[in-house]
């Protein structure tokens, strides 16, 4: 080897230092030149400035999602009233918020990894009500969650809440976010005014049961007709099953169909009734007075029309509409089809009197009678009373009916038929 010329080790280690990779310099042989790296120069190597362009902006968007992140995390944890649970597609828990850890019980090493199911009761594992409700999401989109869950402890509360699926853009199903409350306290207040409303029910069937008996053989001493004695029981039973009715609904009023259909039902209507309208929940006052006006209709098409006959019909529509004004109306019709023909009375007895006259002074409705030939029809128009709803979720009203304005025609086709 020539003096001057530098030796193997020292060139690959100048090179080493050359490309930042320095060697430990009790490596390096004694007569090694020294070669201290520098960084490229960004103007004379425009593919070092990109680099270097490249990273920044690398930086600037990884502080961006780190603070988008935070602000997150913070924003979730903040609902410390709400349970708010995220689950793989295995229905496993992959993470949750503050809310769910003091709902719960768990700490988040606790519960992350473990299958959602240990929050549901014995009862529901063994008939996979877990398993149900993660399908139900993933396939329709939402699953409401009301019923009994497990905390940490062992101990019950109830949850109210929903769970909905997460995707991605390509709308591949990434897991599930579980959102819920505590709703323990409501619950309880719930089940204890739905026993206060049955043992409501229970005295006033009581009441009623001793009325009828008392008039049952009051009236039977005082020598009155069976006919009379026979109609007033019946009215009678009418009213308690207006208020069976009432009880079922928690006294926050009736569907209306259910109304038409319990007074037909004594006299084997069913079969030849047509229920048509949107769903309709009446106020419990309009429950008590609307259910006598339809019982009395249902008396006399039992002895005199439609009901009378194994070809008779009764059709029973309902519609709603608005006034100028602004207030609500239900309008109803009672049409009888295929009885005896129908002539005009000569005098107007209870039924009638309760129609025309009841209805006007307790709901301030209106009610017009027609005796055409091929069958009665009555046409009932009420005010919508406090209480009353036109939706399906009758009681809350979430999905309030469209009203039409003016007056309405006749009858559309079934909404709901007891055919």
């Amino acid at each position: 080897m020539s003096e001057g010329a530098p030796s193997r080790c020292a060139r690959n280690n100048g090179v080493m230092a050359a490309a930042g990779q320095l060697a430990p310099p009790s490596k390096l042989p004694r007569d090694a030149q020294e070669i201290v790296y520098r960084p490229p120069d960004s103007v004379a190597d425009p593919a070092g400035r990109a680099a270097e362009d490249r990273i920044a902006e690398l930086e600037a968007e990884n502080r961006t999602l780190r603070t988008e992140a935070t602000r997150l995390r913070s924003l979730l944890d903040s609902a410390k009233d709400h349970a708010i649970i995220t689950l793989g597609p295995d229905g496993r828990v992959k993470d949750c918020n503050e809310g769910a850890r003091a709902i719960l019980g768990y700490s988040s090493a606790e519960i992350i990894g473990r299958s959602g199911e240990l929050l549901f009761p014995a009862e529901d594992r063994a008939t996979g009500v877990f398993e149900s409700e993660v399908q139900r999401a993933a396939q329709e989109g939402c699953a409401i969650n009301e019923r009994w869950h497990l905390r940490h402890d062992g101990s019950r509360f109830w949850a109210s809440g929903t769970m909905l699926p997460l995707r991605d853009d390509d709308g591949r199903l990434e897991g599930f976010v579980n959102i819920f409350r505590d709703n323990t306290k409501i619950r309880a207040e719930e089940e204890r005014r739905a026993l206060l409303v049955a043992e409501m029910g229970h005295r006033i069937k009581n009441l009623l049961a001793t009325v009828q008996a008392v008039a049952a053989q009051t009236l039977r001493r005082a020598g009155v007709p069976e006919t009379v004695r026979k109609a007033f029981n019946d009215r009678l039973m009418a009213l308690a099953r207006s208020h069976d009715l009432l009880t079922r609904g928690g006294w926050h009023g009736a569907p209306l169909a259910d109304l038409v259909r319990d007074a037909v039902s004594p006299y084997g209507g069913n079969n030849l009734l047509e229920v048509h309208g949107p769903p309709l929940r009446l106020a419990p006052e309009a429950v008590e007075m609307l259910n006598l006006a339809l019982h009395e209709l249902s008396t006399n098409a039992a002895k005199h029309g439609a009901l009378s006959v194994p070809e008779g019909s009764v059709q029973v529509c309902w519609d709603l509409r608005r006034t100028e004004s602004g207030t609500r109306l239900v309008e109803i019709t009672w049409r009888e089809r295929g009885g005896p023909p129908v002539t005009q009375p000569e005098h107007h007895g209870f039924g009638t009197r309760l129609l025309e006259h009841g209805l006007a002074q307790k709901l301030n409705g209106t009610v017009k009678l027609d005796f055409h030939p091929e069958g009665l029809e009555c046409h009932i128009c009420l005010p919508m009373m406090p209480g009353s709803t036109g939706s399906p979720q009758e009681r809350d009203g979430r999905r309030q009916i469209p009203l039409p304005d003016g007056p309405l025609g006749e009858c559309k086709g079934p909404t709901t038929s007891g055919r």
